[in-house]
């Protein structure tokens, strides 16, 4: 007994195995669920094409329909490049707060020491609260995306 492996297995074997009215089925309640989805995209309008495609027994061909944006073939890369730049930005914030807690509970100097050390200290704080306001504020950065 020979064995052939198909170039859609999973296809195949409910082609063989499963009842066609059901596959219809399920083909017409894949086409109708993309088609009355709240958000409207490329993606979805394709399954929509492909469920109602293969419904009318047509072959599938790329050209027939609008395929999903690929994301590219540095998909990977980007991803590893956008958790990265959130990683470090992270490591900024955080360094960033605990300098402003660093500064806010640290004890505001005496009057003995005077008046030039406590505007230094004032300072200080209101660097560190801008520092992490200005951080925690940040957008991405065009090589995060």
């Amino acid at each position: 007994m020979s064995h052939v492996t198909h170039e859609f297995p999973r296809a195949y074997e409910a082609a063989t195995n499963v009842d066609p009215l059901i596959l219809a089925q399920a083909l017409d309640h894949i086409a109708r669920t993309a088609a009355k989805s709240r958000s409207q995209t490329r993606r979805t309008r394709w399954i929509e094409q492909r469920a109602l495609c293969a419904l009318r027994g047509d072959e599938y061909r790329d050209i027939d329909v609008e395929l999903p944006k690929s994301a590219g073939p540095d998909t990977a890369e980007k991803l590893q490049r956008r958790m990265a730049w959130h990683i470090a930005l992270k490591h900024e914030a955080l360094e960033a707060l605990r300098e402003l807690l660093e500064t806010c509970t640290s004890e505001m100097p005496s009057f003995e020491r005077g008046k030039e050390a406590q505007d230094a200290w004032a300072d200080r704080r209101a660097q560190a609260r801008k520092n992490a306001a200005a951080i925690l504020a940040k957008p991405p950065e065009g090589g995060a995306s």
